[in-house]
């Protein structure tokens, strides 16, 4: 659980990555427990991502009023900002809008949530794959020791 960053689920999968040769048998039992660690991961990291997706529809909505005057003094009071003065015509906003702090803050934590949510879902193909993985090299073992 918890807010993982890409470092902690690198180091994670750098653990999990290998597989032993010298125990097939345990590495295959492994598959569903690898499986289900960073299936778990990658919801988490979804759903966040989700939260984060309606945070700033929600906060783009409100900034949009905040640039238009459209806040009441009590509105303003409870967000903490101050009243903005200029007057702005609407391509003006969306100017005003691609430049604000906080709204460029939840992008930047949407673009990290979406490449981690991308190296999850390559991990994920990966351990699906280990089954067929380990089936070959428990193929080449024998061949190699001449058992057919």
């Amino acid at each position: 659980g918890g807010d993982l960053k890409l470092e902690e689920i690198q180091e994670l999968w750098n653990r999990d990555r290998d597989i032993d040769i010298a125990d097939l048998g345990i590495e295959s039992v492994r598959i569903p427990q690898i499986h289900d660690k960073y299936l778990k991961i990658y919801i988490d990291e979804r759903i966040r991502l989700k939260g984060l997706q309606f945070e700033l529809t929600k906060l783009t909505r409100l900034k949009t009023d905040y640039y238009a005057g459209n806040l009441t003094e009590e509105e303003l009071e409870k967000l903490g900002w101050e009243q903005f003065l200029t007057r702005l015509i609407k391509s003006e906003i969306t100017k005003y809008l691609e430049a604000d702090e906080d709204i460029i803050k939840i992008k930047r934590n949407i673009v990290l949530m979406e490449e981690k949510i991308h190296y999850l879902d390559s991990i994920i193909k990966m351990v699906m794959n280990r089954g067929f993985q380990i089936k070959s090299a428990i193929d080449w073992i024998k061949y190699k020791d001449g058992i057919t």
